[in-house]
């Protein structure tokens, strides 16, 4: 089922008569009340755009605490979505207007300043939505594939264009399809390359037996090329295999004339980096070099990747589990660790409360350290 706004209504009278008219059609009429949203497109226009996404704050251009609320799709943002701060409380709870965090929020009892900053919504108008809250039913209000949060099944690699259609582990999901990294072919549950694998030799199932795969064709033999668990490799070349079957580069380098090196490119840290940490990382609240924030890189304080103070922040952080960046060493740094999921330390996987990056942004980085985490 593809998202859909919402279209629950919840009367005015429901909110005590907050929003509506008083006394008959004869009568005076009184002032209108406090808006009174009854679905999402309308909690947009009355209560986000008015008061939530002035400069600064939750427009798509800031993304404070990493919420948009300028966006189209208001339901990924909200719907299930654990936030960035409070603890990763959820932002909406269909059903539960009270435990919402934006509903917390508007009203002042939830962590941090209450919102909006420079005025506050007034009371009717939150209890109104807080009631729209309990009545929904996540099912109704965007596909949710079975669970408590919005999925987007066009980016979502667990359910690329449908629940349950899982990407293989090294693919992403583009418009709805898996995507698998450097011309690879999803075979199955792998991506992998037709032209040296022998249980997909040119393609998908087309298994050699005891023969090898050379160029995409079974063979007796791999000729020039090396022979790596039945697969012929360019040892050369292959970043996996450089220079010996089993040498792997590792992230954000690749295999030239046998020898790894730290990518063809210089990667430049104020061109290439600091754009992944602006859009990505420093928004208000999060890494933004804030008060507050304990845990070794897992509050603001701990890490400020602004502009101008992100590259001594990172090059002077330490914790537990070792620097947040080695340079020369993107496999020891944890930053590397924190972007993949693959080793945390401790926490959770970054940026928190948003989808992973994408593969090639976190090898820039990647490289970027490789290279020696120059500050250019």
């Amino acid at each position: 089922m593809g998202m859909v706004r919402l279209a629950v209504v919840i009367t005015c009278a429901l909110a005590l008569g907050a929003c509506s008219d008083s006394g008959d059609s004869a009568g005076p009429r009184s002032e209108p009340g406090p808006a009174c949203p009854s679905d999402l497109e309308q909690l947009s226009s009355q209560v986000f755009e008015p008061s939530c996404i002035d400069a600064g704050c939750h427009g798509s251009a800031d993304r404070a605490g990493g919420l948009d609320l300028e966006t189209s799709t208001l339901e990924l943002e909200l719907f299930g979505r654990e936030s960035a701060l409070c603890g990763g409380e959820t932002r909406i709870i269909a059903g539960d207007g009270d435990g919402s965090l934006l509903v917390m929020k508007l009203r002042g009892t939830a962590c941090g300043a209450r919102m909006p900053i420079d005025g506050t919504v007034p009371d009717a108008t939150v209890d109104c939505i807080s009631a729209w809250i309990d009545q929904l039913d996540s099912s109704s209000a965007c596909e949710t594939c079975g669970g408590d949060a919005c999925i987007d099944l066009r980016t979502d690699a667990q359910h690329c264009g449908a629940c349950a259609q899982a990407c293989p582990s090294t693919a992403t999901c583009v418009d709805g399809g898996c995507v698998c990294p450097g011309g690879l072919d999803e075979c199955g549950s792998g991506c992998t390359d037709v032209s040296s694998d022998p249980a997909n030799c040119g393609a998908c199932g087309a298994g050699c037996g005891d023969l090898f795969c050379l160029a995409g064709t079974c063979s007796a033999d791999c000729g020039a090329l090396a022979n790596c668990s039945g697969a012929c490799i360019d040892i050369m070349t292959d970043s996996q295999n450089c220079g010996a079957c089993g040498a792997d580069c590792g992230p954000g380098a690749s295999c030239v004339a046998g020898i790894c090196q730290c990518g063809s490119e210089t990667v430049s840290f104020a061109n290439d980096v600091q754009p992944i940490f602006d859009a990505s990382c420093a928004s208000a609240g999060c890494h933004d070099g804030g008060p507050g924030g304990p845990g070794p890189m897992g509050g603001r304080s701990s890490l400020d990747l602004t502009d101008g103070s992100s590259f001594a922040s990172l090059l002077n952080a330490t914790t537990n589990c070792g620097p947040v960046v080695a340079p020369g060493d993107p496999e020891s740094s944890l930053l590397i660790g924190k972007l993949t999921g693959l080793a945390l330390c401790t926490g959770s996987q970054m940026p928190k409360g948003d989808p992973p990056l994408a593969d090639n942004l976190i090898d820039t980085i990647a490289t970027w350290i490789c290279q020696g985490a120059d500050d250019n």
